[in-house]
């Protein structure tokens, strides 16, 4: 079906189908009491409920009126997951990209849920997606990659979450919570080999101390070769995983009253650069002729384009090096002296990171109808990492990355019931201050810039939440934010380094030549600081039409702060800065227990004006570095279903769909200086997700249960760009695990062997066009890899 009318009947076709399937469903479905759905879940009878804290306090997750996926531990493990980045492969509506564009460390990854969120990791950009690790926000992209280490379960909540989660939640948050020290000794102990000599490592251990006293120690250590393979002498292989994290918890019980949780983490990486590869090369860009004329030491052949020997010389730079997907020739060798003599360490195939973190929780029930809680957190990260960005022995464009960043957090909650428990309300305050250094080496031929950034940000927030019951199973929830961000930014790192093949090129603002030393955003020593404010409300009504199934009507409003861009040339008079972006969303969603627990079928329909995107893109108009620009308005129209399917205690099947209808409403002349128009598709929202798997547990008896399971998702149509870059385009894609597992009668001893990417599906997860370079690069998903695991529980 054409024309407007046509699509806005297809949009709404998927959500009318399937509230007429939900519809007859309920009339299908034999009406329980809600003391027979307890008994049932105590039983372990039908589909277990997921306890959830969406709403900042422990809920089930069929009474939590939020479009929200929830994934347990034990699912977790079923997958076979590694890490947080891996949920986004079954989760209706959400993107996850394990290793962002303009970026060459491994543990980056930008999250998009419902076509919202940001692929740019820099230093003084904020992410579009909050993520949490026992309520603590993580501020930053550059160590956002997760373990699963120890989790009890991941929440994924879509849709702004301005309210109760607050700053950075516009699209939606990925809330992490480990699990908590037992009270009595008890651990586990798992063994994985598998591909590209892998190696894995992971162990927990409970130990009570004493009445009240209780501990928990975990490990994880992973080691596997790259599957990016280097084809020249010099050439690291790529993607290869070598990890070694520890979490230490403490819980303290001083009284049945007062709960404390404190916990320490750590994560060491030491692993080469990520898996970039070169999609395509232009040898008529700006760098690239530059490097065939004059450094190349065969101009004659390399610039001579009726020449095929051009085409197999490895000393000139063209399409010869557009490995992709698993290969790549990149050298990590400079003809800059300066390049190394600038950085903390020499140029070379890098990607190493040191995270740590320490919290602190306070829970004190106050009285009968009051309880006050108290998060406190401190994480401090450090890294360094590397690009080949030409991903050839030649010198064309090359970056060196040293990254410092912490940040401190306080919150503060008070929360209760009143009027007979037909009230539930919370209220509480947020303090965040952060601070940043990003010293960013570009090399591009022979000429060096720094273009990081020094940054200190500090958030204020109140808020407060309530749920009313207006008649029995009819609920209103109101709730309302006011935030202010503030952010410094200081130009020290933005300068020019050595001019090179530039120098005296008239790119400096005032029109005089580019020189050595000459300031990339005004004179050096300037700061800037913007402010943003402002107020996030929601609302939401929902009704239990009987033990089975509860409907609901919503709407909230999201906000991410702006920012500023550290990467501009040629040079500007000034330090440049971007605005905040907002969205309001409109949602009507069901939640659905039916046939005695067995089958579970959530939805949601939305409806989200997103304004002010904040994009990246290289307008030329202004120079040939990618900035970051609020460029355009778009409108975001969506479907989410989710099912889960027990029909006997031993066949199970999972579900998901998401459909995304997301379009630019207008765009400025920003967007248009770029290649954005109202018929470019936004970035990282594919029209359809789909999910599926099932599994079968065998009972031997005695002899214990054996259980094979397959996973199957599918992600449409993929812009990875703002600009929708051809190559950078990738088709509708198909991933499917595999694997069968066995534990023994009492679940202590286990063995699984399983396959991923079974059908060994190559695809782009991201990308990125640089026009002066003449090169356009990406990360490709793994390959087929099997895996072998052990593991023993007491």
């Amino acid at each position: 079906m054409s024309g407007k009318g046509g699509d806005r009947a297809g949009i709404w076709r998927p959500a009318l189908l399937a509230g007429a399937s939900a519809a007859s469903l309920f009339a299908a479905a034999p009406v329980a009491t809600a003391q027979e759905a307890a008994a049932r879940a105590e039983s372990g009878g039908g589909i277990a409920d997921i306890v959830v804290t969406a709403r900042r306090r422990q809920e089930s997750l069929q009474d939590t009126p939020i479009a929200i996926s929830a994934v347990s531990g034990d699912s977790i493990a079923a997958r076979g997951l590694d890490n947080v980045t891996q949920i986004g492969d079954f989760t209706p509506n959400v993107k996850f990209n394990s290793s962002v564009p303009v970026s060459a460390s491994n543990a980056t990854a930008a999250i998009f849920i419902r076509g919202i969120g940001q692929n740019d990791y820099q230093l003084s950009a904020d992410p579009g997606v909050g993520l949490y690790l026992d309520g603590v926000y993580i501020s930053r992209g550059v160590g956002n990659v997760l373990d699963v280490l120890n989790v009890e379960r991941i929440e994924v909540l879509r849709g702004p979450q301005g309210t109760l989660f607050g700053r950075n939640t516009i699209g939606g948050a990925v809330s992490v919570t480990t699990k908590k020290p037992g009270d009595v000794l008890a651990g586990s102990l798992d063994l994985t080999t598998g591909s590209y000599d892998r190696a894995q490592v992971k162990a927990s251990i409970d130990l009570p101390l004493a009445e009240g006293v209780y501990t928990s120690f975990s490990g994880f250590y992973h080691h596997r070769d790259g599957y990016v393979k280097g084809v020249v002498p010099g050439a690291p292989d790529l993607g290869d995983t070598n990890q070694l994290a520890g979490r230490f918890a403490l819980r303290l019980e001083p009284s049945s009253d007062v709960t404390i949780d404190l916990a320490v983490d750590g994560t060491r990486a030491r692993e080469e650069s990520a898996p970039n590869v070169l999609l395509a090369a232009n040898e008529n860009a700006p760098a690239a002729a530059v490097w065939n004329a004059v450094y190349s030491g065969a101009a004659s052949i390399c610039t001579d384009l009726a020449n095929p020997a051009r085409l197999s010389d490895q000393r000139c730079y063209n399409s010869q090096w557009a490995l992709a997907p698993y290969r790549h020739g990149g050298t990590f060798t400079t003809i800059s002296a300066p390049f190394n003599a600038n950085s903390r360490r020499r140029y070379q195939s890098a990607s190493d990171l040191n995270i740590w973190g320490v919290s602190g929780i306070v829970e004190w029930k106050v009285s009968d109808a009051a309880t006050f809680k108290s998060i406190t957190a401190y994480r401090k990260v450090t890294g360094f990492w590397t690009r080949d960005s030409d991903h050839s022995p030649a010198s064309i464009v090359q970056t060196n990355s040293d990254w410092k960043q912490d940040q401190f957090s306080q919150e503060l909650q008070l929360g209760g019931e009143a009027l007979d428990k037909r009230l539930n309300w919370l209220i509480g305050a947020y303090y965040s201050s952060e601070s940043g250094n990003h010293r960013d080496l570009v090399n591009i031929v022979d000429a060096v810039f720094m273009s990081g950034a020094v940054l200190d940000g500090e958030s204020f927030a109140a808020f407060g939440q309530a749920t009313y019951e207006i008649a029995t199973g009819l609920n209103l929830t109101a709730g309302i934010r006011w935030t202010e961000d503030k952010k410094t930014f200081d130009n020290a790192n933005q300068y020019v380094v050595e001019a090179g093949f530039l120098t005296g090129e008239p790119f400096n603002p005032d029109g005089s030549g580019l020189q050595d030393g000459d300031p990339l955003m005004g004179p050096l020593g300037q700061r800037s600081t913007i402010k943003d404010r402002a107020w996030t409300p929601m609302a939401s009504l929902s009704y239990r039409w009987s033990p089975e199934v509860l409907t609901y009507l919503s709407y909230s409003k999201g906000f991410k702060g702006g920012g500023f861009t550290q990467r501009v040339f040629p040079p500007f008079a000034f330090i440049p800065s971007f605005k905040p972006e907002t969205s309001e969303t409109f949602e009507a969603g069901m939640k659905t227990d039916l046939f005695d627990r067995r089958l579970r079928l959530n939805g949601a329909v939305f409806l989200n004006n997103y304004d002010n995107l904040q994009i990246t893109v290289n307008d030329p108009t202004l120079g040939f570095a990618p900035i970051i620009q609020n460029a355009a308005k778009a409108r975001i129209k969506g479907v989410e279903l989710e099912m889960q399917l027990q029909p006997t205690d031993a066949l199970r099947i999972e579900a998901g769909l998401g459909y995304l209808h997301a379009k630019y409403r207008n765009v400025d002349i920003r967007a248009l200086n770029a290649g954005v128009t109202t018929s470019t598709h936004l970035q990282n929202a594919p029209k359809w997700t789909l999910s599926a798997a099932a599994s079968y547990a065998f009972d031997l008896g005695e002899a214990g249960r054996l259980t094979p399971r397959v996973d199957w998702s599918y992600r449409s149509r993929v812009y990875n760009d703002a600009i929708n870059t051809p190559e950078l385009v990738q088709d509708g894609y198909h991933l499917v695990n595999a694997s069968i597992g066995y534990a023994d009668a009492n679940a202590r001893w286990s063995v699984s062997l399983g396959v991923k990417n079974l059908t060994k599906e190559v695809y782009l997860g991201s990308g990125y066009a640089d026009s002066f370079g003449g090169l356009i690069e990406g990360v490709y998903g793994r390959p087929r890899e099997w895996y072998l695991s052990a593991g023993y529980k007491f």
